[in-house]
């Protein structure tokens, strides 16, 4: 029996069987998470790597951060160019050779700037994926299925990464200039992923402009026609302003994605403000070991990713992505308090409490991991799921930048403690304004006329 047998056998809900295309797809997609899950494992670790091998100091780490996340501001150009010119694989392949085969590059790495200067290429093509990967998923599983098999997915990924963690950990113990080693390594990983990724099936019957990715963008805005003529100044600054004002157009027509957008940003905005100051909270202020680390960032942080994430897949399915956020950001709230509790109560092994933070991190990550990733996909028209996913990504460029600037200047003004509260604060209003989303939707699918979308 293969792995994508047993595994439906095991997680088998009202979907029934896959289809052919689903099947054929899940052996490329399942087999692809093995590596992206080795992979997942050390970009987890990066700026403890930052924090601990190479002595990095709180502004450089923030600067990583906020690098990490301002690249993703980028899928909103690769979601563009890949709705309107196509190149699904291409896009894959050149997103694992230019962000993830690039870290062979860590080789020559001698100080902390040199590392912030390679991660800034993997950053700036790392957005690359997501577009990619969930036109794939909208156009090869079926909708009732489709959280399902991405938390499959997720189980996949995230077990191996949390055994990926203790190895990672235990090397860098070990010695930590290992790091170079580990992730010329890792690179190599990542990039399988995205080359098993587009070996993906298309599906049969899809023609010749939709086969290589294109969606065109007629059908989700009205756009205006392409311009002709000479070139000019005014094109190119038409051209690169265009995905912008696109996404702008879907943002005034589409209120239920705007507003999930926006609760998806206040989660954000808590999330990187905690980003540049956990590390340092971890290494400098409690003294924690790699081991003790990787133990606590990976493994604990991604088991229950891994275990729950089928759970959380069919509860997205089933229930709507909008309601798993309020549940979702409501418990990670929790994540915070946790941490400030480690940091602040005068216990004899603070790591316990490290430990417990994030495993409740591990729970409400599982629900919010599968609606990132596919939750998008619920407010698209169909066939426009990868676009709307690149318009989903790019906001995190915008909470990427002014997070974890939030989060440093809040630390360094008034104290890490103040961070804490912040942020839970934050996520708290994140899941009541998707409560109130919910109730929002439903009172007008309620009051919906037969024949409307």
């Amino acid at each position: 029996m293969t792995i994508t047998a047993r595994l439906h056998e095991v997680f088998a809900g009202d979907g029934g069987e896959p289809t052919p295309l689903e099947r054929a797809t899940l052996r490329f997609y399942l087999t692809g998470m093995v590596f992206q899950g080795l992979w997942w494992a050390g970009y987890l670790l990066i700026p403890f790597v930052l924090a601990k091998s190479l002595r990095a100091p709180t502004a450089l780490i923030t600067l990583s951060v906020m690098m990490d996340n301002l690249g993703m501001f980028l899928a909103l150009y690769w979601g563009h160019l890949l709705a309107t010119r196509g190149g699904l694989r291409r896009y894959l392949l050149w997103a694992g050779i230019l962000g993830r085969l690039v870290l062979l590059g860590v080789v020559f790495v001698r100080s902390a700037g040199q590392m912030v200067g390679l991660l800034a290429v993997v950053y700036v093509f790392a957005a690359m994926i997501y577009p990619a990967q969930n036109t794939i998923l909208e156009n090869n599983f079926r909708p009732e299925v489709r959280g399902r098999w991405f938390g499959i997915g997720a189980l996949v990924q995230n077990s191996v990464a949390v055994v990926a963690s203790l190895a990672i950990g235990w090397l860098l113990d070990l010695d930590a200039e290992l790091f170079r080693a580990v992730y010329a390594s890792l690179g190599i990983c990542g990039f399988l992923y995205l080359w098993l990724l587009a070996r993906a099936p298309t599906p049969a019957g899809t023609p010749p402009r939709l086969e290589s990715g294109a969606v065109g963008l007629a059908a989700v805005v009205p756009l205006p026609p392409a311009a002709v003529g000479p070139f000019t100044p005014g094109r190119v600054l038409r051209g690169l302003a265009r995905p912008f004002t696109d996404a702008l157009r879907i943002f005034r027509t589409d209120r239920a994605f705007n507003w999930f957008e926006i609760n998806f940003m206040t989660y954000g905005a808590a999330f990187m403000c905690l980003s540049p100051v956990v590390p340092i909270f971890l290494t400098d202020r409690l003294a924690l070991s790699y081991g003790e680390i990787s133990t606590a960032r990976v493994m604990i942080g991604q088991i229950g990713v891994a275990l729950l994430g089928p759970l959380m897949g069919r509860a997205n399915d089933r229930y709507h992505p909008v309601r798993l956020c309020a549940v979702a950001f409501a418990l990670f709230a929790l994540y915070p308090v946790m941490l400030d509790l480690a940091g602040a109560l005068p216990v004899a092994a603070p790591v316990r409490l490290v430990y417990v933070a994030f495993a409740v991190y591990s729970v409400g990550m599982a629900g919010i991991n599968v609606v990132w990733n596919v939750g998008s996909i619920a407010f698209a028209p169909p066939g426009r799921g990868g676009y709307y996913q690149g318009i989903h990504v790019a906001m995190v460029g915008i909470r990427g930048t002014l997070g974890p600037l939030l989060g440093w200047a809040v630390y360094e003004w008034v104290g890490l403690r103040a961070v804490f509260a912040l942020a839970a604060l934050l996520l708290l209003a994140a899941a009541l304004s998707s409560a109130a989303l919910w109730r929002d939707m439903a009172g007008a699918e309620r009051g919906r006329h037969p024949g409307e979308r």
